[in-house]
């Protein structure tokens, strides 16, 4: 079985600490070097705004200040895998954010707000087109900020829950097995909700568990370009989705991550907005980068696939 040489986890370190942002590198100390969960909760809480939502390019090719539904999203992630409690003021300050940006009447969170044009960002996240790239945001991101409220039962206004919920699972129902990427990556957040009933999870899941094989990308020909991998729905053997991919895929998928490591230990970004602002984008590919090294240190840890020392 292939494996991730100890010098090579060596290398992606080192290039973390050099290149990546402070709050990849608090995530990394937490993840495998005992760290504290309170470093990353003080890392992210710089990209936090007044309002309570996230912004400051957490999102890296969003490069706005100003705070969007998908930036607090990232952000609401990453509180779910530190384990966050209720009482920290950054989880407080993000719930507020989402109930005081709630639309009602459309029962959704818009993806990004004008203020992404004050600022560069990547093309598809162009305001006047963002209704139409994302399908009206009724379910990226939406379906995953419900998730994360539902990580918070007791900070979530109860009504807007439910109302919201029972919107959600009519949209999932409609849609066909195989999905746009990234709201199947919604609907996992959703459907992983430490906080979500029961019988809902069960039937979130198991309508996840046929949309999974039939929306990642099979062929590993194509994993060099932009798509879903298998290890993007399933990164631990313990995801809901993991027995649902082949294992044959997902030891393919696993191998493929360990051969495209890059000699300066990082991994490659399979997309590029360097032709709209080159600069920016250069710092975005970096913050891609240490965003990117520990989610694959991650999972091939997960799989066993990292070598000891």
């Amino acid at each position: 079985m292939k494996q991730l040489t100890a010098a090579r986890f060596a290398a992606a370190r080192d290039h973390l600490f050099r290149h990546g942002r402070p709050l990849e590198q608090a995530r990394f100390r937490f993840h495998f070097e005992g760290g504290e969960a309170a470093t990353v909760l003080a890392a992210l809480a710089t990209f936090q705004n007044t309002d309570g939502g996230f912004g400051h390019a957490l999102e890296p090719d969003l490069r706005t200040p100003a705070s969007s539904a998908i930036a607090t999203a990232t952000g609401m992630a990453i509180l779910r895998a530190v384990a966050a409690p209720p009482t920290e003021p950054v989880v407080q300050r993000a719930i507020h954010y989402f109930v005081a940006t709630y639309d009602d009447e459309r029962q959704r969170w818009p993806i990004v707000p004008p203020a992404v044009e004050e600022a560069p960002h990547a093309p598809w996240w162009t305001y006047a087109e963002s209704e139409q790239n994302f399908a009206g945001s009724l379910v990226n991101p939406t379906a995953s900020i419900a998730g994360y409220l539902y990580d918070y039962p007791t900070l979530s206004p109860a009504d807007l829950l439910s109302a919201l919920t029972g919107a959600l699972m009519a949209r999932l129902a409609a849609t066909p097995d195989k999905m746009e990427m990234h709201d199947l990556q919604c609907w996992i957040a959703f459907a992983e909700a430490t906080g979500l009933p029961g019988e809902l999870r069960s039937q979130a899941q198991a309508k996840l568990r046929h949309a999974a094989p039939a929306t990642i990308e099979q062929n590993p020909r194509q994993w060099t370009s932009y798509g879903l991998q298998p290890l993007d729905v399933a990164s631990t053997p313990d995801s809901f989705l993991a027995d649902v991919i082949a294992p044959s895929l997902v030891e393919a998928n696993l191998d493929f991550v360990i051969d495209q490591q890059l000699p300066d230990g990082s991994w490659p970004i399979p997309w590029n907005w360097a032709f709209v602002d080159g600069q920016a984008w250069a710092q975005a590919e970096q913050d891609w980068k240490g965003v990117g090294i520990v989610q694959r240190l991650l999972a091939l840890r997960a799989y066993g696939r990292l070598a000891r020392a």
